[in-house]
Parts: structure tokens; sequence; C-alpha cells
């Protein structure tokens, strides 16, 4: 089986239960962004936040030491930066489900394509099942996990663990 087969049969079992990355009111919940400075750029569209960077929104946490955050002509988020020693990512996709956990140097969030790319020392985690390595994207609407070297030729390793399912007294899932 090839290593983009494998990935994407132990994506799919990591993500079985995953039909979205937030709970449905996140969206509708205020931005709350604390840091010790705070540099905006109308000119660039660009915010950056530097020193100890919380932003929460709703069950959505994000942290770093530096947050860029990059919004379209019309003032919507298009991409948000944040690089720490880990920067970190957690939020709760459903009620009554496990909080998704992510943590790496780089976390980036593509709005455009409700995309999040770790990278640098990157783990994402959920109900003990993760995936590890030097780069993982986690495509949203796609519930899809790509995890290794975003370059062709680079050489890297990644770690998949994979919890056994839980199954009732009569063997089912």
């Amino acid at each position: 089986m090839s290593c983009n087969k494998t990935l994407s049969v132990a994506a799919l079992l990591l993500l079985a239960s995953l039909p979205a990355m937030a709970l449905p009111q996140d969206s509708n919940q205020p931005i709350r962004i604390q840091a010790n400075s705070a540099t905006l750029d109308e000119r660039r569209n660009t915010a950056v936040y530097k020193g100890n960077v919380i932003i929460t929104q709703g069950s959505m946490q994000l942290t770093g030491s530096q947050v860029t955050l990059t919004t379209d002509t019309e003032g919507a988020v298009s991409r948000i930066v944040s690089q720490g020693s880990p920067a970190t990512y957690s939020q709760t996709p459903n009620p009554n489900e496990a909080q998704v956990n992510a943590r790496a140097r780089t976390i980036e969030y593509f709005a455009d394509s409700e995309r999040i790319v770790l990278k640098q020392q990157a783990r994402l985690e959920q109900r003990g099942n993760t995936f590890q390595g030097d780069y993982v994207s986690y495509d949203i609407n796609q519930q899809v996990v790509d995890a290794g070297q975003p370059e062709a030729g680079e050489a890297g390793r990644i770690e998949i663990v994979i919890q056994p399912r839980q199954r009732d007294g009569a063997g089912n899932p």
C-alpha cells in the first residue's frame, strides 16, 4: 500500500467522527485577542500581535509568541499565522466530542480553503489518536489529513497513533 493510501486510511480512522472542526456556534462568537503589543497596518491589511498572544472564539483557542492576521479588502480574516515554542490550537468539533489539540512551531490557518497547516514539531491529537511530524495539514471541509513533508524529495518521518475503537458488549463499534 502506498504512503498516500496509508495516510488516507489512517486519516479516515482518526477523523471518522469529525463532521466539522468547530462547534456550530463558534463562528457567531466574538473574537477576543490578548497580547503584550499590537501593530495594525491598514495599507497591508495586517495585524501583528506579540507577546503571550491568546486568541479565543467560542471553543477555539490559538496561542503563540507572535500571531499575524491578514484580512481581505472587505476586512474578513483570510490568513492567520501563529508562531511559538510551541504555538497551540484547540477546539471542540461538536458537542459531547473530545477537543482537537494541535501544536507546532508555526500554525497557519487559511480561511478561503478552510485548512490548517502545522509546521516544525507538528502534532495533531483527538481522543488519543495522533499525527506527528514536521508537517501536518488538515482540510476542515474535506476532513483530510496530510502528514509528512510538503516538498517532494525531502526526507522526513511521521508517526501516527490510532486508538482501538470502543465496542459494546456484543462486539459492535
